[in-house]
């Protein structure tokens, strides 16, 4: 009898393992976290250590959130294996310590973009597909020489550019003109760098939206974009425009979804540590991909319980 039970006990596990490393259930009507960063140095409201930024990646990748970019959120390109939460991760400004190079060109490891390669390197599941809104008015990256190469590898990679307005200013305060020039610029410059790349999404400096918010979305700009240059007229229509932060944005896959007002999630302690700890212990609330692709607003919409 004794021999019978043990022959059992190799099924058992084996069946104990099985449900153990079974997916999640599927939850395409789950919320999305939209991170945004912006400095990188010491731990502060606006600033986020890089020793934090490689925990934040181990900490997500490690709890079965996969990097897309925001592009791919609000289109909902993205296939992720079943069990898996899109997350997308945004930069603003176009801060120095983002993304740095050395003299002779090359990525510096001493900044966010190398951490998070050395990190997609040890873990391919967790590639390098972020966006980042830069202000080309304010010396993108901090290094006026190596905007374009940057901007290329930063593409390269799978990363998104989007437009922060030429030099961040406070789009409430400024007349319909004035907003136009300063997204219209902000556009022209990215044009300049990166020829044919098509920019879908903009970030409203302060998280503040114009009087009529619609400029921000699709509007255009005709002017000179220096001394003595002649006159351009350029154009744009952005399928995504996003704010500073407050909380995670709706399922792409659901009707309604008001891809002009995104909130963000922004990145400092204890914020970030709050919302992890929030979907760990409230699952059901968090996007969970079934392996399959499907198009953006596909599902009826539908009443939402109340946070608690």
């Amino acid at each position: 009898m004794l021999l019978r039970r043990l022959s059992w006990l190799p099924l058992l596990a084996v069946f104990s393992w099985s449900l153990a490393a079974a997916p999640p259930r599927a939850n395409l009507r789950g919320e999305v976290m939209i991170l945004v960063y912006h400095n990188f140095g010491p731990e502060a409201r606006w600033s986020r250590s890089l020793a934090n930024f490689d925990s934040d990646l181990s900490r997500l990748e490690s709890a079965g959130y996969r990097p897309v970019t925001l592009r791919q959120y609000v289109t909902a390109d993205f296939q992720l294996p079943a069990g898996t939460t899109p997350v997308v991760l945004t930069f603003d400004d176009g801060s120095r310590n983002q993304m740095k190079f050395t003299a002779g060109g090359q990525l510096d490891p001493d900044c966010a973009v190398a951490h998070w390669v050395a990190f997609a390197k040890a873990h391919p599941d967790f590639p390098v597909h972020g966006t980042f809104f830069v202000n080309p008015g304010t010396d993108v990256f901090g290094q006026r020489a190596f905007i374009k190469p940057k901007l290329e590898m930063l593409v390269k990679l799978g990363s998104e550019i989007g437009n922060h307005t030429y030099d961040h200013p406070h789009l409430n305060a400024l007349p319909p003109a004035e907003i136009d020039r300063e997204i219209g610029l902000g556009q022209y410059d990215i044009d300049r760098y990166l020829p044919g790349y098509d920019v879908t999404s903009f970030a409203l400096p302060f998280g503040q939206a114009p009087h009529d918010d619609a400029l921000a979305v699709a509007s255009s700009w005709t002017g000179a974009p220096g001394r003595n240059a002649a006159p351009v007229t350029v154009r744009w229509r952005y399928g995504a425009v996003v704010l500073v932060g407050s909380g995670p944005a709706p399922s792409p896959l659901v009707e309604g979804l008001k891809a002009a007002h995104l909130p963000r999630i922004q990145v400092f302690t204890p914020e970030f540590d709050k919302w992890m700890t929030y979907f760990e212990r409230n699952p059901a609330r968090r996007f969970i991909s079934d392996g399959e692709h499907h198009a953006p607003l596909s599902l009826p919409a539908r009443a939402l319980a109340s946070r608690r």
